[in-house]
């Protein structure tokens, strides 16, 4: 699936050791907005960056709009047995 993101701001990292694997762990993570093909605001909310994003990318996306291909993902440790939406590719895109 793809949509258009706006990507607001970035959040501060947050690392940990997780319970489950006791595994250190860090989350990168953005304020993003969905936008319809209308270009009116469809959702506002809390994007996580994976891992494997932000090698391909070499970090996390600086502000801007991006199109997004979203895909679905298993989740680990204490969500085993989730399925969750996942970004697996942004690209750059003029407004």
């Amino acid at each position: 699936m793809c949509t258009t993101l706006q990507i607001l701001k970035i959040n501060p990292i947050k690392s940990g050791i997780a319970k489950a694997t006791q595994k250190p762990y860090e989350w990168h993570t953005a304020e993003c907005v969905l936008l319809d093909d209308a270009g009116s605001v469809s959702s506002v909310g809390r994007l996580v960056f994976p891992r494997a994003l932000r090698e391909t990318l070499g970090g996390v996306p600086p502000l801007g709009t991006y199109r997004a291909v979203i895909g679905l993902a298993g989740l680990t440790g204490e969500r085993t047995g989730e399925i969750a939406p996942q970004i697996i590719d942004l690209v750059p895109i003029a407004v």
